[in-house]
């Protein structure tokens, strides 16, 4: 598995939803512009910027919608495992 980025973040594209439950999309959006702030600090060696950290990327807080234009659940879902990987890694193991 390559390493997530920044960048990689910015690129994220997420299957698109209208019948079944989803997560709305302006709070994925809001979140993934978190999450790259916080790997950008990382990745700058700037730790004391991040904005969010491997704690709180808990994807079940997310608000869902039905019956609306939603991100698919399941792809959202993964990719936030992925973040929370990832920023869990540098919590711990980088720049100490």
């Amino acid at each position: 598995m390559d390493t997530l980025t920044a960048e990689k973040v910015h690129n994220q594209v997420f299957k698109l939803t209208f019948f079944k439950e989803g997560y709305r999309i302006d709070d994925v959006d809001s979140l993934l512009d978190k999450i790259a702030e916080s790997l950008a600090a990382w990745e700058a060696h700037h730790p004391e910027d991040v904005t969010v950290t491997s704690d709180a990327l808990v994807p079940s807080q997310l608000p869902v919608a039905r019956f609306r234009e939603t991100y698919n659940k399941e792809s959202v879902d993964a990719f936030i495992e992925e973040a929370r990987e990832t920023l869990a890694f540098y919590e711990n193991y980088r720049y100490r």
